[in-house]
């Protein structure tokens, strides 16, 4: 089982998106939530603490943290959604 957290900051940053650019991002979380092999999807972040990965939508990336790790059971706080130009910053 997968949980997505937004953090206050992480779901500022998702509102001001578009309506069409929040739809995708949810579907594609949706879609992670079932997927089997979370961290083969995720890609590592290095040297970006306390953010741990980053998941790529398009030209968007989420920036998130591991908070948690049993078993087969992840959640992730999302703590950052922007333009790959400008997430990294």
């Amino acid at each position: 089982m997968v949980v997505f957290t937004f953090t206050k900051y992480g779901q500022k940053r998702f509102y001001k998106l578009s309506k069409l650019l929040q739809e995708r991002i949810t579907k594609k979380l949706q879609q992670l939530k079932k997927h089997q092999d979370i961290l083969s999807v995720l890609k590592p972040l290095y040297n970006f603490v306390p953010a741990t990965h980053r998941l790529r939508i398009g030209d968007y990336r989420l920036i998130l943290e591991l908070k948690s790790q049993k078993a087969n059971n992840f959640e992730f706080y999302i703590l950052d959604v922007g333009h790959r130009r400008d997430i990294y910053e």
